[in-house]
Parts: structure tokens; C-alpha cells; sequence
């Protein structure tokens, strides 16, 4: 072999070096360009530019739009910016000159859900929020309206704190009294019945907030007058997810959590309440026990949480399949609360006869089984603090209790010597087949038919042992419950084109409801513990059930009319008939007109183009209806009196029948509302929005008013006779601060003002007319709301408290007058001058509900990190302290079975408690960190298409003025704080797995 010596060698490898160093010039170069906007040819600043084979090497334009990147002959480049369409450009030079982006229109035409069909965002002429599943809120969502805090300008979502717990709603206010004025909730086309739970559980928890793709909200009555009667409130459409033609795919996603109680009661805690006795009461000295029990802390916990979700999804061209699965258990933070749901859901949908034909089944059944805990936070704020949780002398089952019988139970021998617990199963399945016609172009029928079965159980029991039923022997409580609901609904949908220039969608359908529902009771006194070790009845049973059916038939129609590309028109017309009202008002008919004008095609509109990307002025007006009342209101029925109510027939004592008193001339409520809006964008939609102003009003409001004597069976009867006003603003802005390689952020802001006021409540010639509302504690029939012709629902009436020197309500033990002794003359303003001090000196003052609702929402990636956050706020709230009035003075120092006081009657020095000061309605605005969650996604891997890591925490941090335990916790009871459900800060640890 000949060797090669060492400068040949090196003469041979440099050669080698030059060529592959050419060669390699040859392949990688800097290859250049400039970007510019197809329209004014403006060069586009931050554009983003890299190879598509590894996104990690790449550029952005500079301020002339020019770019140079590091690329090779035959590679691609894909070159995307915000408002326009991400393009692949083959590079084939090392100069590609320039380069023109065409506009997005995803945006504009994005699809969204309106009842019975779907439109072009581009195309809407009402007010409609669509909410998709990247820009939901994140963490531990038991149901899936709370998907929406904060997102949605002019949506108010209250929750009572409980796990699986109610959740109230209103969308631009209050509309009604005596009816609901929640939303109607839509599931994938069929409207949901919430009739049967108790305010406290909500009927969306059997469906699994991971299984929703979308959330659309209609507020104006031109979007919601679709559905008639049920729309006087808004809707909010749920669409839940499919799969689409792609390979299968497996998805998991699952949590673990705790809750931490994060509130801080204003009780005194034991060595202060010592303290009190000594200064202000030192007669009870001798009645203090000897231990130290921070009672709320025995009735707390730091409670845990865990959710899984699974789900299969995929198929091809002519068929797709989505398949879920979802568990959650979650511990409340007070002892013995629990919520635990299973579901499951499958979306299958197949297309035959050349894709005319469109067959979708969807299925979703949610178990749900609940732990009631008894909310014993008020027990736990008045309980002696000196006194032991147990007494191995007690005949109330070891506990520690006062012998008197209307002292304040042992808050922890309630929760331990209660168990009511129950369950619930709802399955929720409906078939869509639709088709297009083979002999009219453009023309569809859709039929929808879907069965909503509920059945659930619930045994409320209390021990033997405990206090309040010790002398019953205990209690038992059991409740049977079935609801179902059965729909068909058949739609044309017909689309032509009348001219080049005019475009026209025609919808017309039949819709039939049926409602049942049965419910069975059966409870009695006397327990004694069987064989299983359960408790059964011994004695005192009695029974009760009732079966209430209802149906609801309609027909609707809708056209939408679109003209040049620019001036959009749309109508609707619905007539429902519901077998809740009698015979004369079972009909109604709910028109609604709208209009839009897309100003940015008109030819005037060329100098606008420079400073806006899109531009459109939208008109609504409409008719819609409130039907959620009680069944069969119209007609009267008869049951049997009292026994001490008998009437005497000779030496026979006969039972009497009473009728109830209705109005048989009674109909649904009907809300005329007004919207103008306007949608526009910058800066290619990097910054869009809407803002609109609107006004509500309801007449035929149902309220029950006084009867004139003699007039009806009842002195009080459910009529049609109030109105009432909501007026508000509302703004919506998205925006993209920065579009980088490797930094992205976005920001969503909304806020809403809304003023509503009653305008209409009887047939009283006397404006001021009064109608107390707002039941509070302290005192037997004690109100602190009104209902008065000019004021909004939830205001307060209270007394106005004179202010001393010091800036502090004037105690009820100083003589202001000078007259020998203190009264209430010294403490609140004569308001009418007579000298008394009573109801004619009540006056109106602030009103629960917000003036102002604020939510920011924002959304940070960098490389594999992101972060998002929601910060929500409410001003001009205002709640009544309950929690306060009702133990804050020094009076119950003195009461030994209930004696505990609050921290305020340091402050305000009361001897005696002042239900009715004004000094108790509190300045409630709070600003809230709501929801903080950082991420961090893996690379795919052979495994894994997708794998990220989150933690995020829920309720981080309130400001606010308000001196009780939550400012937003007591708007779920219309703004009254008084022994809620504790609140808690959330913490969880997630990941989200695609394989």
C-alpha cells in the first residue's frame, strides 16, 4: 500500500476542505427579501420568517420589512404575521424579492354557533361573544360556566363557594322578580331543563368542562329571539367537541389540587373574648370555661382535589369519532363536603351519499354524588370559644351543648352527627340527520330529536344524639326525584344567491318540548338503627310525591339578507305555545329585526382604510320571553286544611278545603330590548373590538302583588303587572402586544356598566309603594331590601346612623339630645321630623348589584413557557354585613349559650344590635387575581405529540374595602353576607398528554 507522507496529507485534506466548504456555500446562504402589504404596499414591520423544516432558525423584518435569513436552495420558508394569511414560500434564489402577505380572513370568518344554524363572525348582525377552548379559564372547573369568568363583557357569574355548588348567572342584568333571570343553556342544540335542583347544585356539573369546544353567548334579543319564550335572559350555546378526519389520536389531561381556607373571621378569638368579658361584661367571669377551641378551625380543613380526563378522537373524510371519559373528586373546605363526578361522552358523526347526508349521535351521562355538608360557619363565629369540641359526660353523642334549646348548636357535633348526602344521573343524548336536497341546490332540512333523562336520590339524616332532634329521636328525610325532557325539532335551511350582489339564507323549523317531572318524599321523627347499621323509621312517617308535565310547541323562522358584500339584514319570528298558561295567554309571538352596514366596502371609505381594518355598525331590536315559573299558575287547586282548622257540623269536625289563589289569566313576561353596536380593528385586527349600547325592558313583569278583599281565594296572587328597565355599555378589546420568533402576548379586556330600575310594580296610585325583600338574621322578619317604583332590585333600606366627632357611628348609650337618656332619636336621623324614629324614617340607599364589571385577561408564550392570567374587578357594589349586625354588640357578652361577638362592636361600641343601620352596607368594589397558571411544553417525541406541565392557583388575591370574608361571595344571595359557604384559594399541578 503506498503511504502518503505528511505534506501530501495535508495538501489532500485541504483540498477536501475547500471543496466541502464551497459545496456548503453552495447549499447554506443568507437568502434576502422585503414583505409588504398587498393593499397600500406599506412594508410590514416584526414579521416573522423561518424554515419550516426547523422553526428555530429564523428572523423578522426590519422597519423596511426587509429580512435575511439563513437558508438553502430548495428549502422553504413560512412566513406569518398577525392579520394575514401564514405562507410557505419555496426558496429557489438567494433573493426573493418582495414578497406579499394576503389578509387573514379567519378572523372574519370564523364560524359561529347561533341558535339553529351557524354564521360567518363577519356576517353577525346581533351581539354575540364566542369564547374557544384556548381561551378558557384554566384549573379546577367543576362546571363549565365558570369556563367564562371574566371573559365575557357584561356576564356575571356568582358561585356559592360550595364544591358543585350553584352558580348565578346574569347577562346585562335582571329581569325579572318572580321568574328566573338565569340564561338559557344550550347543549349542542338542545335546550337544558334545570327544573328540580336546589339553589345550591348547579345543573351543567354532569357535563365535563374538558369536553367543550367552544361557548357562545347571545345577548341581544335579535340573537336570542330564536328561542321565543326562554330568550329574555340571553343564551349560552354549548358546543362540545368532535373529532375530525385525522389518525386516531389519545388525549389525557389530569390534576391534583388543594383548597386552603383563605378567609379571616372577624370573631374574637379566645383570649380576646375573655378579654371582652372582663371589660364589658365582668359579671360572667365565673361562666368562662377553661378551654381554648378556635371553633371555625375545628370546622375547616385544607382540603384536596384530583381530576382525570380521557379521550379517543379521530376518523376520516366521511366519518369521526370523539370518545371522553372524566373523573373528579373534590373535598370542600368545610369538614365533610364532598363532590364527586364521573362521566362520560361520545360524538360520532358519519356522512354518506356524497356528503349530502350528515348523521351525528352524541351521548354525555354525568354521575354525580354530593356530600351536604350543614353550613355551620355562622355556629362555629358564635360558639362559646372557651368551651371543649367534646364532653365525655354529654348525652348529645360526646359533644359539648348548652342545655338551653335555642342555644347556638355545637358547630362540629352538627357536621358529625348529620349525613345528608345524594346522587344524581343525568344522560343527555341526541341524534341530527341532515341532508341536502338533491333537487334544489342550496336547499337543507335538519332534525334534531334528543332525550335528557334525570334521575337522582337523596337521604338527609340526623342522628338521634343530635341537639335539635334529641327530643324527636332524630330525623330522616328521603327524596326520590325524575326529570325528563323529549325534543324534536325539524328545520329548513334554504341559501341562493339572488344577484351577484345579494345573498339570501331562509330558516324555518317546528320545535316540540315535553317536560315531566316526579318527585317523591318521605320523612318522618323516631330513628332506631337497623341491622345494616343504617338508621330507619320508627315512628311519625309521612309521605309525599307530586307529577308535573308541561310541553312547549313553536315555530320560528329567520332570513338573513346579505347586499353587496355590505349591508346585512336579518329577521326572525318565533310563536310558542306553552301548557304553562292557560288557554286565553298560551300563545306568543316574539319578533326581531337587525341590521349591519360593513362601512369599510363602501367607496367613501377609502381614507378609513388607513386607520382601520375592519369597520361595521350594527342596529338590533326585539321581543323576547320568560316562561320559568312554577307549572300550572293559571289554575286552582284544592288541598286539605289544618286539623285545628276544622269546621263543626254539628258535634262532627270536618276538614276544610282551600283553594289557591291564582290569576287564570296568567303569561309569560315579555322583554323589548335595543342595541347599536359597533365592531371595528387596527393595525391589520392586531387591536379589535366592539362596543355597544343597549337597553332592556320588561313588561308583563310577574309579581305578586296584594288582591282586594274578597277577590280571590289568596290575599296574594302571581300576576302579570310590573316593568322594569336595564340600561347599559358595554366594551370588548383584544389585542396582540407582541407577535415575535419567540415571545408572543396577548391581552383581552371587557367591561360593562348596567342600570336597572323598576318601573312598575302594582296598581298602587302611590309611587313610593314598598315592597320589603331581603330576609336577614338576627331578629324574627327582619328585611333589609326594598322593591320600590325608580330603584334597582337589591337595594338597601335601612336607617341613616348619625356620625359622632370621631367619624364612627354614634353608640346607642349616648344621649345625643340631652334629654335624660339614650334612644334611638340619638343615634339615627329623624328623616320625617315627627319625633319617632320607625319605617317612615327608612331610607333608600345603595344597591348590591355592581355599576361596573372589568375583566383583563392575558396570555404570554415564550419558546415552550406560557402564561396566562385573569384579573376580574366589580365597582360600586355594595353588601350588607349580616355577619356583623347580627353578633356585633356587647349585649351578647351577656347571652351564655351564644355569646361570641364580632370585632365591629369594638369599633362601634352597640350595646344592643342596630339591624338596620346603614352603617352595615358596605362599600364592596374588589379588584381580583381570579386565575394565574404557567405552563411548560415538551417537544413531540415518538411518544408524545404533545406533553405540557401547568400549575396554577384560583383566587389569589382580593383588594377591597370590605370587612367581611369575601366581597363577591354574598352576590350569589342578592348581596346579603350571612353564613355563606367559606371561599378558598386554589393550587394545582396538571399535564395535558397527546399521544
Amino acid at each position: 500500500m503506498k503511504k502518503l507522507n505528511t505534506i501530501q496529507l495535508c495538501c489532500k485534506q485541504g483540498l477536501f476542505s475547500a471543496i466541502l466548504f464551497l459545496f456548503s456555500f453552495s447549499l447554506t446562504a443568507q437568502v434576502s427579501g422585503t414583505i409588504l402589504d398587498p393593499i397600500n404596499d406599506e412594508p410590514l414591520i416584526g414579521v416573522n420568517v423561518s424554515l419550516k423544516s426547523n422553526s428555530a432558525i429564523g428572523t423578522i423584518t426590519d422597519i423596511d420589512g426587509s429580512f435575511s435569513v439563513n437558508a438553502s436552495i430548495g428549502d422553504t420558508l413560512t412566513v406569518s404575521y398577525v392579520g394575514y394569511q401564514t405562507t410557505d414560500y419555496p426558496v429557489n434564489s438567494n433573493n426573493l424579492g418582495v414578497l406579499k402577505l394576503q389578509e387573514a380572513s379567519e378572523l372574519l370568518n370564523e364560524v359561529v354557533v347561533v341558535g339553529y344554524g351557524a354564521v360567518d363572525k363577519k356576517d353577525l348582525t346581533g351581539v354575540v361573544s364566542k369564547v374557544n377552548e384556548e381561551d378558557f379559564v384554566q384549573g379546577a372547573i367543576s362546571s363549565p360556566e365558570k369556563l367564562l369568568n371574566g371573559k365575557v363583557a357584561g356576564l356575571q357569574i356568582s358561585s356559592n363557594g360550595e364544591p358543585g355548588g350553584g352558580t348565578r348567572l346574569r347577562l346585562r342584568g335582571g329581569t325579572s322578580l318572580d321568574a328566573s333571570s338565569d340564561p338559557l343553556i344550550v347543549v349542542d342544540g338542545v335546550p337544558l331543563d334545570s327544573r328540580g335542583f336546589a339553589s345550591s347544585r348547579n345543573p351543567l356539573n354532569f357535563i365535563n368542562a374538558n369536553d367543550i369546544a367552544s361557548m357562545t353567548v347571545l345577548k341581544d334579543a335579535s340573537a336570542s329571539a330564536i328561542y321565543g319564550s326562554r330568550g329574555a335572559n340571553g343564551v349560552i350555546i354549548i358546543t362540545t367537541k368532535s373529532g375530525n378526519s385525522a389518525k386516531p389520536k389519545l388525549a389525557y389531561s389530569g390534576n391534583a389540587n388543594v383548597n386552603i381556607f383563605t378567609g379571616s373571621p372577624n370573631h374574637l378569638s379566645t383570649q380576646n373574648f375573655r378579654n371582652a368579658i372582663s371589660a364589658k361584661a365582668p359579671q360572667e367571669i365565673e361562666f368562662l370555661g377553661e378551654a381554648d377551641t378556635d371553633w371555625v378551625s375545628e370546622v375547616t380543613q385544607l382540603s384536596t382535589s384530583t381530576e382525570h380526563n380521557l379521550s379517543l378522537s379521530g376518523g376520516d373524510k366521511s366519518f369521526n369519532y370523539h370518545l371522553s371519559g372524566g373523573y373528579l373528586n373534590s373535598k370542600g373546605v368545610l369538614i365533610s363536603s364532598a363532590h364527586e363526578k364521573k362521566t362520560i361522552s361520545g360524538n360520532v358523526t358519519k356522512k354518506l351519499l356524497d356528503d349530502n347526508l350528515s348523521i351525528s349521535f352524541k351521548t354525555r351521562t354525568g354521575i354525580t354524588d354530593d356530600v351536604f355538608a350543614p353550613n355551620v360557619i355562622g355556629a362555629a363565629l358564635a360558639f362559646d370559644p372557651t368551651r371543649p369540641v367534646l364532653d365525655e359526660n354529654s348525652m348529645y353523642g360526646g359533644f359539648f351543648q348548652w342545655d338551653d334549646p335555642l342555644a347556638t348548636g355545637n358547630p362540629v357535633s352538627i357536621l358529625e352527627l348529620n349525613d345528608n348526602r345524594g346522587q344524581l344521573v343525568r344522560s343527555l343524548n341526541n341524534l341530527t340527520v341532515s341532508y341536502n336536497l338533491p333537487f334544489l341546490e342550496g336547499l337543507s332540512v335538519t332534525s334534531n330529536t334528543s332525550y335528557d333523562n334525570i334521575t337522582g336520590d337523596r337521604r338527609d339524616q340526623t342522628s338521634p344524639f343530635e341537639k335539635s332532634n334529641f327530643d324527636r329521636g332524630g330525623r330522616l328525610f328521603l327524596e326520590e326525584l325524575r326529570n325528563y325532557s323529549a325534543l324534536i325539532e325539524t328545520y329548513g335551511t334554504y341559501k341562493t344567491d339572488l344577484s351577484p350582489s345579494a345573498k339570501l339564507e331562509f330558516t324555518a323549523g317546528h320545535s316540540w318540548q315535553e317536560f315531566d317531572q316526579q318527585n317523591r318524599w318521605e320523612f318522618g321523627n323516631g330513628l332506631e338503627m337497623d341491622e345494616s347499621g343504617e338508621y330507619a323509621f320508627t315512628t311519625d312517617i309521612a309521605q309525599d310525591s307530586f307529577l308535573v308535565t308541561n310541553r312547549l310547541i313553536s315555530f320560528f323562522g329567520r332570513a338573513n339578507l346579505s347586499l353587496n358584500d355590505k349591508y346585512l339584514l336579518t329577521g326572525s319570528l318565533r310563536r310558542d305555545g306553552s301548557s304553562r298558561f292557560g288557554a286565553t295567554n298560551r300563545w306568543g309571538l316574539f319578533p326581531a329585526a337587525a341590521f349591519a352596514w360593513r362601512i369599510l366596502e363602501e367607496d367613501f371609505a377609502t381614507g378609513l382604510a388607513d386607520k382601520f381594518s375592519s369597520l361595521k355598525l350594527r342596529v338590533s331590536w326585539g321581543v323576547t320571553g320568560n316562561e320559568d315559573i312554577n307549572d300550572f299558575l293559571f289554575t286552582t287547586f284544592y288541598s286539605f286544611g289544618t286539623d285545628d282548622a276544622r269546621y263543626q257540623f254539628g258535634e262532627e269536625f270536618v276538614r276544610t278545603l282551600r283553594g289557591t289563589g291564582v290569576d287564570p289569566d296568567i303569561k309569560w313576561e315579555e322583554t323589548t330590548s335595543f342595541n347599536v353596536g359597533v365592531d371595528f380593528g387596527f393595525l391589520n385586527n392586531r387591536l379589535s373590538g366592539s362596543l355597544d349600547l343597549y337597553r332592556k325592558y320588561t313588561d308583563d313583569l310577574l309579581f305578586t302583588v296584594a288582591t282586594p278583599a274578597f277577590t280571590n281565594l289568596n290575599d296574594r296572587v302571581l300576576t302579570n303587572i310590573g316593568e322594569m328597565e336595564n340600561r347599559g355599555i358595554e366594551l370588548s378589546i383584544d389585542g396582540v402586544v407582541l407577535d415575535g420568533k419567540n415571545l408572543d402576548w396577548n391581552l383581552g379586556f371587557n367591561l360593562a356598566a348596567n342600570q336597572n330600575e323598576i318601573q312598575k310594580l302594582d296598581n298602587s296610585l302611590l309611587r313610593n309603594a314598598v315592597y320589603e325583600t331581603g330576609g336577614i338574621s338576627g331578629d324574627i322578619g327582619q328585611t333589609i331590601q326594598l322593591l320600590q317604583v325608580g330603584e334597582s332590585i337589591e337595594t338597601f333600606r335601612t336607617f341613616r346612623h348619625r356620625i359622632g366627632a370621631d367619624g364612627l357611628p354614634i353608640p346607642d348609650t349616648e344621649d345625643v339630645n340631652g334629654d335624660g337618656f339614650a334612644d334611638d332619636l340619638d343615634i339615627y336621623e329623624d328623616i320625617n321630623g315627627d319625633g319617632l324614629i320607625n319605617e317612615n324614617d327608612l331610607v333608600v340607599g345603595e344597591s348590591a348589584a355592581p355599576k361596573l364589571i372589568l375583566g383583563l385577561s392575558s396570555n404570554i408564550k415564550y419558546k415552550n413557557w406560557d402564561l396566562s392570567a385573569v384579573v376580574r374587578s366589580h365597582l360600586g357594589n355594595h353588601v350588607y354585613n349580616n355577619v356583623a349586625s347580627g353578633t356585633g354588640f356587647f349585649d351578647r357578652l351577656t347571652d351564655r349559650v351564644t355569646n361570641n361577638v364580632d370585632e365591629s362592636a369594638f369599633v362601634v361600641n352597640f350595646k344592643e344590635r342596630q339591624l338596620r343601620s346603614d352603617y352595615y352596607v358596605e362599600g364592596a368594589s374588589f379588584l381580583k387575581l381570579d386565575n394565574v397558571s404557567l405552563g411548560y411544553s415538551l417537544n413531540a417525541t415518538k411518544v408524545f405529540s404533545s406533553l405540557r406541565f401547568y400549575v396554577t392557583g384560583t383566587n389569589l388575591l382580593t383588594i377591597t374595602n370590605y370587612s367581611g370574608l369575601d366581597p363577591e361571595l354574598p352576590q350569589f344571595t342578592g348581596g346579603i353576607d350571612n353564613n355563606l359557604y367559606p371561599i378558598s384559594s386554589n393550587f394545582l399541578i396538571g399535564l395535558n398528554a397527546q399521544f
